[in-house]
């Protein structure tokens, strides 16, 4: 299972931020990408993203992804940029709804910093750089 959590932590950054950022002038903005994740997310309007929101939107992201709806991304449906980077891959590559909303929770507690349940503009800036960090390191 722990193979799961290094590419479910990977990934959960990696595609809320990533596909958020599509050129890159705003890539490398991080109050540009915060704004995009608010606005994807953030369902209440108060500047701030709940765990619900976070769930809530990363749940549709993989539902969107799951083009024959059946609960698993597999190889097909699994973008090749979640592998890069990650220290161990799943050997099937393919990942079910229940292991990927299984690390949510702790991939969002990461980012929590202040452990107030939302995520907030300093907080967000750290979810963006975690991102960019990525990216860079892919070869």
């Amino acid at each position: 299972m722990a193979y799961r959590s290094v590419l479910v932590g990977f990934a959960l950054v990696l595609w809320t931020t990533g596909t958020i950022a599509a050129d890159k002038a705003v890539a490398d903005k991080p109050g540009d990408t915060r704004s995009r994740l608010l606005q994807r997310m953030d369902r209440n309007g108060d500047g701030k993203i709940s765990f619900e929101e976070y769930r809530n939107a990363m749940q549709r992201r993989f539902a969107a992804r799951d083009k024959n709806n059946d609960g698993v991304l597999d190889a097909k449906e699994f973008p090749k940029e979640w592998l890069a980077g990650a220290s161990e891959q799943a050997s099937d590559h393919k990942i079910t709804l229940e292991d990927f909303g299984g690390e949510l929770e702790a991939t969002f507690k990461r980012f929590d910093t202040n452990g107030d349940g939302q995520l907030e503009a300093g907080e967000l800036d750290a979810f963006v750089a975690a991102r960019k960090a990525q990216e860079e390191s892919k070869p």
